[in-house]
């Protein structure tokens, strides 16, 4: 339901992203009015490959998207890891369609770009403003206002940053340390090729048409591919994505930047021929260097008028299995706060729940994320050995029925999977509000500990209101 006049905000959202845009579109189905600021030109050409995992799945069914990622997305029905160098298949991870029936969504992929035009199709729809081109430079957040390179001010109600890993609006709220980090030792590259092309070789046909996740660990390096559809043209790609190390060489942190294939980059003499000759079918590839962060300790500026989302607010390993979820669930959880009934002087309160809900959240899943790239790139000694000598032992347990596997052993596989499947962006939300709602709703009968946020914005306007008049 649209919110009342009264309580409609005015967001902006500084970033064109996925995160950007999802959230512009979940705060105008609420009842706000959205403008994105984008600095490019609005058309995304990334043929990477997006895992949805059922956390994201099922928010993209609440919003109503479902039938549209159908048509543009492929269901998984499980992980298989190999042996890089000799393709020997050490053990799968089945997705159980008694597992997927009680996560009530499926693990889909989807091809970046597909998912990044259907949101902005939506938000359109939706009523959301777009302005392209348009590079922001700077944000006053005690007034609300980004400023851009040409010197535009534009001002809204709520400044939301969803500009990516090289935020602007990062080290507003956060302060030095936004900009502080350590380099992975690792880069991540993505490759993509066209299955047409695949089809020309006989070893490669099965990776054209299998649902699996296919994953190959070589020697400090690891390999992963997928399908995915192009929407534009509905044939299907084979989106690879490589870890290698980075020999002490920083690499960009940009999706954007493609570069001619680099075979001794890629450390491809790790891998078995098959891989090798996959490889070989691409033309160029797009590596993606990361700075590894502490989870910030601030997402809201002190303002209580400037968020963080996505990268921008958690900045994950690329290329992982939840980039894009943690995104989807950002967005759900800010316009689930926005939707409830709470007045618009309640804005900082809202903010605040908002980061109370995601940074455990984001930060649990940040350091899940580096421990399974990290187990898949072992370099060759004793823990590898120990690593595949594990999943051989496990590789027939696996296949077993769900309901005739040892319940130990499916509480060892699948304990983190299903803490990160089965959670629910709004029902963390709903459960908040069960708990804090009935004071919000009473101010007269506030809890100390809703008064103490509140009153930590109150008196910071209040020292800005002061220095203001004393300065004017």
């Amino acid at each position: 339901m649209p919110r009342r006049a009264s309580q409609m905000l005015r967001f902006i959202v500084v970033g064109g992203s996925i995160a950007g845009v999802a959230c512009a579109y979940a705060l105008q189905e609420a009842g706000h009015q959205v403008l994105v600021v984008e600095q490019g030109d609005g058309r995304s050409n990334s043929h990477g490959g997006i895992r949805s995992p059922p956390n994201m799945t099922r928010l993209l069914n609440h919003w109503g998207l479902g039938p549209a990622i159908a048509r543009v997305s492929i269901k998984a029905n499980r992980f298989t890891f190999k042996d890089g160098k000799s393709g020997e298949e050490l053990g799968p991870l089945v997705l159980h369609e008694k597992l997927m029936k009680a996560l009530t969504a499926d693990f889909l992929y989807i091809q970046h770009g597909a998912l990044h035009a259907m949101f902005v199709e939506f938000a359109k729809n939706a009523g959301v403003q777009f302005r392209y081109n348009t590079q922001v430079v700077s944000v006053d957040p005690w007034k609300g206002v980004v400023i851009t390179r040409k010197g535009a001010k534009l001002s809204a109600d709520v400044i939301i940053g969803a500009d990516g890993y090289k935020s602007v609006v990062r080290p507003v709220v956060v302060g030095p340390e936004g900009m502080k980090g350590v380099l992975d030792k690792r880069v991540s590259v993505n490759i993509t090729v066209p299955t047409d092309l695949m089809r020309q070789h006989q070893d490669l046909v099965k990776l054209t048409v299998s649902p699996e996740w296919s994953l190959w660990l070589g020697d400090d390096c690891a390999m992963h591919g997928l399908l995915t559809v192009d929407p534009r043209s509905s044939k299907k790609e084979y989106a690879v994505v490589m870890h290698v190390p980075t020999d002490g060489k920083p690499a960009q942190e940009s999706w954007a930047r493609s570069q001619p294939l680099d075979e001794k980059f890629l450390k491809l003499d790790r891998f078995e021929p098959r891989v090798q000759k996959l490889v070989r079918l691409a033309q160029t590839m797009t590596p993606t260097g990361y700075t590894i962060y502490e989870p910030f300790d601030n997402w809201v500026h002190e303002s209580g008028r400037v968020v963080l989302v996505g990268e921008a607010a958690h900045p994950l390993m690329p290329n992982g299995s939840h980039n894009a979820a943690m995104s989807i669930e950002d967005a759900m959880t800010l316009s689930t706060l926005f939707s409830l009934p709470a007045a618009k002087s309640h804005t900082p309160l809202l903010l605040s729940a908002y980061e109370e809900l995601r940074q455990p959240r984001c930060a649990a899943t940040q350091a899940s994320e580096l421990r399974k790239r990290d187990f898949v790139c072992l370099p060759q000694g004793p823990e590898q050995q120990a690593r595949d000598d594990g999943l051989r032992d496990a590789r027939e347990r696996a296949l077993l029925d769900w309901d005739d596997a040892e319940e130990e052993f499916l509480r060892d596989t699948w304990e983190e999977y299903i803490d990160l499947f089965a959670f629910d962006a709004r029902e963390a939300v709903e459960d908040w509000w069960t708990k804090w709602g009935p004071a919000i709703s009473r101010p007269r009968m506030l809890d100390p500990r809703i008064e103490s946020v509140v009153g930590k914005f109150e008196s910071l306007h209040l020292k800005v209101d002061v220095l203001q008049e004393a300065v004017a």
